[in-house]
Order: structure tokens, then C-alpha cells, then sequence
């Protein structure tokens, strides 16, 4: 009874959260887009708008992951997923409307301090349910690990653009270093990050995402002179031969761990 009432909990919040998003790019919310919010306060490590289109993966396999729960609630072993998951799942879908909504709403300092919770409520799934760390069937890898890993990166590297947005916001002069050099700062800092989650957790999906949004802020910079572009170009390959480096290193069959 508990596992059903999670994951029809966790559908209607995915439901909802998907709803609100798409009102976000309607104008529906105070009359303003994501697109025109971000445009407002544009920065030299806003990516290029193609870059967002990762949304619709992450809630395909959102849609995934609650319809694999269904699927699993009679198994008696693969159905603990279910509670490792727990309540965290609706957690992130509430972070994420009000993220939008403060984002909309011009409360761009809440809105970091919402995408921080965020964060840290996927990073607490991955860990709850060992994401890259036992050797699992692969419907578990496709309909567990892939969406919390992918949308994981993706609001790591998320994070550091709403920082970049507010400190626009509140006029911040950078401690008089140049916007270029700050910008390369934040590309750096994206890389490490995505190499350490590769080779500390093994996720190299959250990786990879990495290198599709540096190649996006590389993309938005390219008529801005050549350091932004080649720093997150260089780091975008950077990433992705540490993933390829990992993944050869790292192969193996899939097994029957959960």
C-alpha cells in the first residue's frame, strides 16, 4: 500500500511539474518565458538556446522511471527501488515548479537557493539507490540510473548559470576581474566537477551532460572572441575523454544486482 501511494504520488508530482514547465515557456507566468528572463540577464556562461532541449530527455525518462515503478510493485526484491526512492522523488518535482516560479517571478536569489535544494535532493536519490555503483539489470540502468544521472548534470551545470544570473542581477563587479575571466573560472569548475563524478562515482551520463552544455556556452560565445569558446570547447573534450578513458576501463557485463 505504502509503494503504491509513492508512486501514484510521484506521478501526479511529475505530471504537474511538466505542466508547469511548459506554462513557463507560454508567457502564461507573470507574462514573462524562461527564455526572457534569461535573455535579461544574460552572461557570457548562459549556453545557447539548443542546449535546453535536454529537458525533453529528462522527462522522457522521468516518465520512464514512474512507469517502470508501476511495473515493479509486485516484485518482491526489485520493488525496494521504490522505497530507496521514497519520497525524494516528489521533493524534486516541488523544487523544481517553484524554481520556475521564482525564476518567472524575478526572485532569481531564491531561485539559486531553490536549484541548491534541488541538487542536493537528486544527489540523495543517486545515493539512496547506488547509482553506478552495483551491477544491476539493465532495465535498472535505462529506467532508474539514466534519469536521475542525466537531470543530476544537468542542474549542476544549471546551478552555476543561475549564480551567474543573479550576480548580474544584483550588478556584482567581480572583484574588478573581467566577466571573460570569471566565465572561464565557471567552465573550469564545470569540468572538474564532471571529471571528479566520473571517476569518484562512476556516473559518466552526468558527465556527458557536462559536455553538451560547456559545447552550448561555447556555441553562445563564438562571436565574443576566442578564450570562452576554446576554454569550454577544450574542457567539453576534456570531459569526454575522461568519460571514454572511464568507460573502457570501467566495462563490464551487466549483472543481476539491485
Amino acid at each position: 500500500m505504502k509503494n503504491i501511494t509513492l508512486v501514484i504520488t510521484n506521478l501526479v508530482a511529475l505530471l504537474t511539474t511538466i505542466v508547469i514547465n511548459y506554462l513557463s515557456n507560454t508567457g502564461f507566468i507573470n507574462g514573462r518565458t524562461m527564455k526572457t528572463v534569461s535573455d535579461h540577464y544574460h552572461n557570457f556562461f548562459t549556453p545557447a538556446s539548443f542546449a535546453f532541449s535536454i529537458w525533453g530527455l529528462i522527462y522522457l525518462l522521468l516518465i520512464g522511471f514512474v512507469t517502470y515503478s508501476f511495473f515493479i510493485l509486485k516484485a518482491k526484491k526489485e520493488s525496494q527501488i521504490i522505497d530507496r526512492v521514497g519520497a525524494w522523488f516528489t521533493v524534486s518535482c516541488l523544487l523544481n515548479s517553484l524554481w520556475v516560479i521564482a525564476w518567472l517571478t524575478d526572485y532569481i536569489g531564491i531561485s539559486v537557493l531553490l536549484m541548491i535544494l534541488l541538487l542536493l535532493t537528486l544527489l540523495k536519490i543517486v545515493m539512496n539507490v547506488s547509482v553506478a555503483l552495483t551491477n544491476p539489470p539493465f532495465r535498472i540502468v535505462a529506467f532508474v540510473w539514466w534519469p536521475f544521472s542525466l537531470y543530476a548534470g544537468w542542474i549542476s551545470v544549471a546551478l552555476i548559470a543561475n549564480i551567474a544570473a543573479y550576480l548580474v542581477k544584483i550588478d556584482w563587479n567581480g572583484w574588478n576581474i573581467s566577466p571573460v575571466y570569471w566565465t572561464i573560472i565557471m567552465v573550469i569548475l564545470a569540468g572538474i566537477v564532471n571529471v571528479f563524478m566520473t571517476w569518484k562515482r562512476n556516473m559518466r551520463e552526468y558527465a556527458l551532460v557536462g559536455v553538451w552544455a560547456l559545447i552550448a556556452v561555447a556555441v553562445a560565445n563564438r562571436d565574443n572572441g576566442t578564450a570562452i569558446f576554446l576554454v569550454s570547447m577544450g574542457t567539453a573534450a576534456v570531459i569526454a575523454t575522461s568519460c571514454l578513458i572511464h568507460g573502457i576501463k570501467n566495462f563490464r557485463g551487466f549483472g543481476n544486482e539491485i
